[in-house]
């Protein structure tokens, strides 16, 4: 679970760096290519840099919805409790026999690097946004201000034209806000399980439930979101005929299909 969960997340930043720096900087395939070995290379160093370091120090135990850093047992006392409470505690000694203070290294190795992704893929949707807004408010200027295009039909041309950038900055508009709330719907509930246990309280088993419940839905939630823009696009009639649709388009993408086609 560490080393995956840890290099997905810092993947999903690598990802985000490439759309960046396509879109907005202008790069072109080979200039991402000379720096793929980063972009892949740093999230599994990382995973497998704390994935090993949490195995030396024994830190792997039964953590509720999965096996990950986590004290054992559940109940006893880290070292980081008796010396916030060593006024009022006659302990001064943990009695964890594996896992000592887990809830400091579970928000060191996972959950820290976790929020300062979401962050800066919020901070990159944007940006990328802002550069989307940009580049059709130009285009529109170019259709509108273009001498070409000053003819009986110039300005239905326009308005046409201005129609379908607002579409397509709508739609980028529309996924980025909808890959953030998948992700934060994702990790609210896990965070706030684990944060609750920072502070050596119990979270409520409705709590863990949500949280292994959304932690396995992630696919899902990106798969949905992906497909619904093509989705939409699809033309029929009956939500049925667009799914077969879409299933044959994703499916059978090599092979001829009449009658129902994607556009």
């Amino acid at each position: 679970a560490q080393f995956g969960n840890t290099a997905d997340v810092i993947h999903m930043v690598s990802l985000q760096i490439q759309y960046l720096l396509v879109i907005k900087y202008g790069w072109n395939e080979k200039k991402v290519k000379g720096i793929e070995i980063f972009l892949h290379g740093i999230p599994i160093a990382n995973g497998l840099g704390t994935a090993v370091a949490a195995l030396a120090l024994k830190m792997y135990n039964a953590a509720d919805w999965d096996c990950w850093i986590y004290s054992y047992p559940h109940d006893c006392t880290p070292t980081y409790v008796i010396r916030r409470e060593e006024d009022s505690s006659d302990m001064v000694v943990t009695n964890c026999t594996r896992g000592d203070s887990a809830e400091i290294f579970q928000w060191a190795f996972f959950f820290v690097l976790l929020w300062a992704a979401i962050a800066f893929c919020v901070f990159v949707m944007m940006s990328i946004v802002r550069v989307v807004e940009t580049m059709a408010k130009r285009t529109m200027r170019y259709v509108v201000n273009n001498p070409i295009d000053r003819d009986s039909e110039g300005q239905e041309q326009g308005r046409g034209a201005r129609h379908q950038h607002l579409v397509m900055t709508e739609q980028v508009k529309r996924r980025g806000i909808l890959y953030a709330c998948g992700f934060l719907a994702v990790w609210i509930f896990p965070t706030i399980t684990r944060l609750i246990e920072l502070f050596n309280a119990e979270p409520p088993p409705l709590l863990n439930v949500f949280s292994g419940c959304f932690i396995a839905s992630q696919g899902i939630w990106n798969t949905m979101i992906y497909f619904s823009q093509k989705f939409r696009r699809i033309e029929q009639n009956h939500w049925w005929e667009k799914m077969w649709s879409l299933l044959k388009s994703e499916l059978f993408f090599c092979c001829e299909w009449g009658g129902m086609q994607l556009h």
